[in-house]
């Protein structure tokens, strides 16, 4: 790796400290428990990219972490979902009239 390289990693790194010390003290002046525990989420979420940045810059190569695969629906989920609406369908049209 070179040395724009590396610095760019380092970068990467302290910017990813930064946002976790931000985040905790965000989470300690909360002002209400709802406050608190939407900070303490996204400061567990920002501690997990931290790891992974940390991981791969260990391995040597920089490497961002991807996106979390989104969850597709299953076939099950879309035909469920389908029949509801076919039935709210059915239950406005007969309420109507």
């Amino acid at each position: 790796m070179n040395a724009q390289a590396e610095n760019r990693l380092a970068l990467l790194l302290g910017v990813r400290l930064a946002e976790l010390d931000a985040l905790c003290t965000a989470a300690l002046t909360a002002s209400t428990a709802a406050e608190e525990n939407t900070r303490l989420a996204e400061l567990a979420t920002a501690a997990a990219r931290l790891s992974e940045s940390a991981a791969s810059a260990a391995r040597g190569r920089r490497t961002l972490p991807a996106r979390p695969p989104v969850r597709r629906r299953t076939r099950l989920e879309r035909r469920v979902n389908g029949a509801r609406r076919t039935a709210d369908r059915i239950i406005a049209r007969s309420a109507d009239g």
